[in-house]
């Protein structure tokens, strides 16, 4: 009887969005379990390291009127032992990203003279509080001029 109530007066898609929304912003909230935060704002600790650049491979989109792009696959070695156990940078190879976090064009490459074997200075971001992303890298020597 109810559903056909919903079905016929559109309310069903009123209510099971503001139904999603309400348990979103409940799942979004910090909650306090023991001495750890889960969700709420993000803490990083900070290594800093080495890349070294492994592959560079043409990345193909669907769509070919679109600027190339390249998958960049790097190794990163911290100067220091990463004290958090649940990340292990030693043999992995992470994907390297551009200013606009898609893969690198041709341009970003040339002017950064990215090419395999080169080594990078840079910065593995590693959590240790909130729900973000859990590791992530940042190269100075990258970043867009101001």
């Amino acid at each position: 009887m109810i559903h056909k109530i919903f079905r016929k007066s559109g309310a069903f898609f009123i209510l099971l969005p503001f139904a999603f929304w309400m348990f979103a912003c409940a799942w979004t909230q910090p909650e306090q379990q023991g001495d750890r935060l889960i969700g709420g704002p993000c803490r990083y600790k900070s290594y800093p390291g080495r890349a070294t650049i492994l592959s560079i491979t043409e990345s193909r989109n669907a769509d070919q009127a679109e600027i190339i792009r390249f998958n960049v696959k790097f190794s990163f070695t911290p100067q220091q032992p990463v004290q958090e156990k649940y990340v292990h940078a030693e043999g992995w190879a992470f994907d390297l990203y551009g200013h606009d976090f898609q893969y690198p064009d041709r341009e970003f490459l040339k002017k950064h003279n990215i090419h395999a074997g080169k080594v990078i200075d840079g910065i593995m971001q590693v959590i240790v509080s909130g729900t973000c992303t859990p590791v992530l890298f940042d190269f100075p020597g990258l970043r867009p001029e101001k």
